[in-house]
């Protein structure tokens, strides 16, 4: 009778055993709950006066707490350490915007949205290491201008100059990245380019005034 007794309690154990071990959807939907209800209930970290930052170390707090008191409830979850806290928060993000967003969207000002949102993009770029999408290629609308690379400079601001077919000068500035950067190079000197540009307005000091200036968005080389 002891023997069956103790198989039953066996049994028993064991099926709440298994009956705790959640998958890690559901796991990371309960500590989803558990965040909208945090933030929805616990006004006090999200005053208005709060800055950006606080509201960030509030809303990581509250999903830390769920998160150490359900990742036990799946196996999946249980030998995770901290340093997976960061994968898990961005799924539980995820969960949130169809779970609470307007409870979410509440929490930040309008400014503050907008410095989350750049903030968490740039930070997934640096942390993936993936550079920005390259520009769209030009079209035949664009500016540009045909002709040889007489110069490359490499001054405070970095420019090239051009003689097109009518031999008139052009001076474009390099502003920033563009499809073409590893084509100038000293032994393509004298090569025809095709340059595509937007026009800027930048100040001259000489002149003291903001004058119209070339800034190069992409180039290739023109095929003989």
């Amino acid at each position: 009778m002891r023997k069956r007794l103790t198989l039953i309690f066996l049994l028993l154990t064991m099926g709440f055993a298994f009956g705790q071990d959640l998958s890690r959807d559901e796991v990371l939907q309960l500590i989803t709950d558990d965040t909208c209800t945090c933030i929805s209930e616990d006004t006090t970290l999200f005053t208005e006066g709060k800055s950006l930052n606080q509201k960030k170390m509030a809303l990581g707090l509250c999903l830390l707490k769920s998160y150490n008191s359900h990742k036990k409830k799946s196996k999946e979850l249980s030998d995770k350490g901290l340093e997976d806290f960061e994968s898990i928060g961005e799924e539980v993000g995820m969960l949130m915007t169809t779970t609470c967003l307007e409870d979410f969207m509440a929490l930040f000002s309008e400014d503050q949205l907008v410095d989350f949102i750049e903030e968490d993009d740039e930070l997934n770029r640096e942390f993936n290491d993936v550079p920005p999408p390259p520009p769209a290629p030009p079209t035949e609308a664009d500016l540009n201008i045909e002709g040889k690379i007489v110069s490359l400079n490499n001054d405070a601001i970095s420019y090239i100059e051009l003689v097109d077919s009518y031999d008139k000068k052009h001076v474009f500035l390099v502003h920033g990245q563009f499809v073409g950067t590893k084509l100038l190079k000293k032994s393509n000197l004298k090569k025809e380019f095709r340059v595509y540009f937007n026009e800027d307005h930048f100040y001259d000091l000489s002149e003291s005034r903001y004058v119209k200036k070339k800034v190069i968005t992409y180039i290739e080389l023109v095929e003989d």
